[in-house]
């Protein structure tokens, strides 16, 4: 059995004053790191999908180490359209793992190891295209290739990304923020991984995301400092502030994935 924390979107910026719709982002992820480390278990690691800060900005990522460092165990990072590789590498700490293809300022596609990490197969992929392309994600060839070339087919398969895979039933987000090939990669991954593929958990659409399409349960995990409006026929996104702060525990057994997720009322000052 493994216990794992998901968070996703912290939006951290280059001093303690930053806001998003009025969220101060470093006072919501202090109590983020709070209402983790105050579970009543301690999880085996955490993942964060990406957006750790809202602008790249070397500064924005030692304020997010500072405050990050504080959670009690191994931290993985997937990179956001927010973040830049490079300053990811440099400031933040990252849990053992193994890369996937080779290092680059472009890339952050690796897989977990070490101890119970081993149990089974976690992947941390990449899925940035450049930002002026927009919001939405791409898995380039070698990306893909790279993790169905590590899936075993004798062990659970769990994926961590940044962005969504399928669509959620939401006009713009569907149009603008998911992986433009998501379904070859979930093609790719489910004819290596067959049953064993216990889910896909993302960030990105600042809200939580409970989904089964083609047979894969995906898991997504709100933002601490804002939520996003998911509408079946919204033509634009728009943001809800004063939110929760969010978590998932995610516990994976032999037979099975279970989330539970937190929504914790912020009782500092916005």
């Amino acid at each position: 059995m493994l216990e794992v924390i998901h968070i996703s979107d912290t939006h951290f910026g280059p001093d303690r004053f930053e806001t998003i719709r009025g969220a101060n982002t470093y006072d919501h992820s202090v109590a983020l790191v709070a209402a983790i480390n105050a579970l009543p278990f301690t999880p085996d690691f955490i993942v964060h999908t990406g957006d750790v800060v809202n602008d790249p900005d070397p500064e924005a990522y030692r304020l997010a180490a500072e405050v990050l460092s504080g959670l009690k165990v191994p931290l993985y990072y997937a990179a956001g359209n927010h973040d830049d590789v490079a300053m990811m590498r440099e400031a933040l700490a990252f849990g053992a793992h193994r890369l996937l293809v080779p290092e680059s300022d472009a890339s952050l596609c690796y897989r977990l190891s070490g101890g119970k990490n081993e149990e089974i197969e976690f992947f941390v992929v990449d899925a940035r295209v450049p930002q002026e392309e927009g919001p939405h994600g791409f898995f380039s060839a070698d990306r893909i290739d790279a993790v169905v070339a590590e899936i075993s087919g004798e062990k659970p398969v769990a994926v961590f990304l940044h962005y969504p895979l399928s669509p959620i039933g939401s006009a713009w987000i569907d149009g603008h923020l998911l992986v433009t090939n998501g379904r070859e990669f979930l093609k790719a991954i489910s004819a290596k991984a067959g049953t064993q593929l216990r889910g896909i958990f993302s960030g990105h659409l600042h809200r939580g995301l409970q989904l089964y399409c083609g047979g894969v349960f995906q898991s997504g995990v709100s933002s601490p400092a804002c939520e996003f409006t998911a509408s079946p026929h919204d033509d634009f996104c728009d943001f809800l502030s004063g939110g929760p702060i969010p978590f998932n525990h995610i516990t994976f057994t032999a037979e099975a994935t279970m989330v539970k997720s937190y929504s914790l009322p912020y009782e500092g000052k916005s």
